[in-house]
């Protein structure tokens, strides 16, 4: 701040001078909060990165975002599709922020009409990727009141697998799992009507009601090794034509 406002107004000496005040009560508080229960815990934790990393995300864009969620305001960005190098304005009815692993997206809708139907307004909704905001814009108008509807809270948008990729919102899951592998899933439930029996010394079979997502799919196959898709049959295929799919790229 003081080299933003004060570099072309201050003698250099007095400037200086604040410099080290403020750098000493820096380093004062820092030293308070190592003193306090809270700050104690930072010799003991320790955060791993994800395999592949977060985006880059632009500060402007995200104030931007802020508030326009904050004042129910409607936003105009340039978003770049991930497919294409360019950018496209579109204005949009901001309605919050999802947090998968290390990506967020925005989720809002296009502009629209108010309608009786509300399967009418889901056709609006979209969710962008915030790196790929390359610019936001706060528009100085209220976003429509039908935003605000029950039906169009993030808890409901989740439920009806509006907030990620999904092909059907539930499906009942059943999966033959090697025992040893299976252990995880007594500490971390699929869901919480998840069942699993015992089949013999080496399988069990796990069944839980589950959102159909990519995110589902991923962990399949990353388990490809471990456990099979009995049921459904249409997620099982897809499960194999993905393994065809890494076969075929690692067969060469």
């Amino acid at each position: 701040m003081l080299d933003k406002y004060t570099t072309n107004y201050l003698p250099v000496s007095f400037k200086q001078s604040i410099t080290d005040k403020l750098t000493q009560l820096g380093r004062h508080n820092k030293d308070s909060f190592h003193q306090t229960k809270l700050g104690q815990w930072q010799d003991h934790l320790i955060t791993l990165p994800s395999i592949v990393q977060a985006p880059t995300l632009n500060n402007d864009v995200m104030a931007s975002i802020h508030q326009a969620l904050l004042n129910r305001l409607q936003l105009k960005i340039s978003y770049q599709n991930k497919w294409h190098g360019s950018s496209a304005e579109r204005v949009i009815y901001p309605k919050g922020l999802i947090f998968i692993d290390n990506m967020i997206y925005l989720t809002g809708f296009n502009p629209t009409d108010d309608h009786i139907d509300d399967e009418v307004l889901l056709k609006a909704h979209r969710n962008f990727a915030v790196n790929r905001i390359t610019e936001a814009v706060v528009i100085d108008k209220q976003v429509p009141d039908w935003v605000g509807r029950d039906i169009f809270s993030l808890d409901n948008l989740n439920k009806l697998g509006k907030l990620e990729p999904t092909d059907n919102v539930q499906i009942k899951l059943i999966l033959r799992v090697q025992k040893y592998a299976c252990q995880h899933l007594y500490e971390r439930p699929l869901s919480q009507d998840q069942q699993i029996e015992v089949v013999d010394d080496t399988w069990n079979q796990v069944s839980a009601t589950v959102a159909n997502t990519k995110r589902l799919q991923d962990w399949l196959v990353s388990m490809s090794q471990l456990a099979v898709v009995v049921e459904p049959l249409a997620l099982k295929a897809v499960i194999l034509e993905r393994l065809h799919s890494a076969l075929e790229l690692y067969g060469d």
